[in-house]
């Protein structure tokens, strides 16, 4: 089987890129027998901090990354055409797409105004990932969503990132009937996305969380503080995201 998810939030710096890479390095621990296999779209060109210089690439269970440019029709028909490939090879091995999506791409693929986008998503089997902001905009943005291409988002991921406050800061969203409409009463479901300390944050970069694990960072072992407090919030944002395969056919 194949499931693609679209980490989406519309707006730069609400978590995207990290929520990705965390989603990425939860299969990886999985027992190889167990997890399915992977292959990771960039689609952020501004700012590639998944698949990027640095960031992640094949081998180590990842079984491809590329840079997609889904803002124009040429780049969709290229992730067609990937999708297509993973479909047949999905009758017999479980394939995992993930793909980061870039800022301000709702106004660019979203709006019904590059056509294929519906049909690639459909093929994709697509479940969108929301990571929500505390702001008004990120409601608006994905309500924007909501109206545009209602099919393709019948059920999804909300993604508090406690980033920007503990879960009960969320007042905007809790009270907004969205919520009610989504939660509530539709098939989508909601998780949190732990905060990363910011000077692990800094230090790591875009450098996969595997590899920084397994060989420290610039050849220099990671400090044992900082590697308890990696491993501890790789855990509890693993096991966020993971609340994504319970969503999907």
């Amino acid at each position: 089987m194949l499931k693609t998810f679209i980490i989406d939030g519309d707006k730069g710096g609400v978590g995207k890129s990290l929520a990705a890479r965390a989603l990425v390095h939860h299969y990886l621990t999985q027992p190889e027998a167990e997890r399915p296999r992977i292959v990771v779209y960039d689609a952020d060109l501004s700012n590639p901090d998944v698949c990027g210089d640095g960031g992640l690439k094949s081998g180590n269970g990842i079984m491809g990354t590329a840079m997609l440019d889904l803002s124009n029709e040429n780049g969709w028909i290229d992730f067609g055409t990937r999708v297509a490939t993973l479909t047949a090879a999905a009758e017999k091995v479980d394939y995992r797409i993930i793909v980061n999506m870039p800022a301000q791409i709702g106004t660019r693929a979203f709006d019904g105004s590059i056509h294929i986008v519906n049909e690639v998503l459909r093929e994709a089997n697509a479940i969108p990932v929301w990571l929500l902001s505390r702001t008004q905009e990120s409601i608006r943005a994905l309500n924007y969503r909501l109206r545009n291409m209602p099919a393709r988002y019948e059920a999804g991921l909300i993604v508090k990132n406690l980033f920007f406050g503990q879960s009960d800061k969320f007042a905007l969203w809790s009270a907004d009937e969205l919520q009610q409409q989504l939660i509530d009463e539709g098939a989508w479901i909601e998780t949190e996305l732990p905060e990363l300390n910011d000077q692990l944050a800094v230090m790591i970069g875009r450098r996969p969380f595997h590899e920084v694990l397994k060989d420290g960072i610039d050849g220099r072992g990671l400090q044992f503080g900082y590697r308890l407090a990696l491993e501890s919030w790789l855990k509890r944002a693993g096991a966020a995201m993971a609340k994504i395969e319970e969503l999907g056919c």
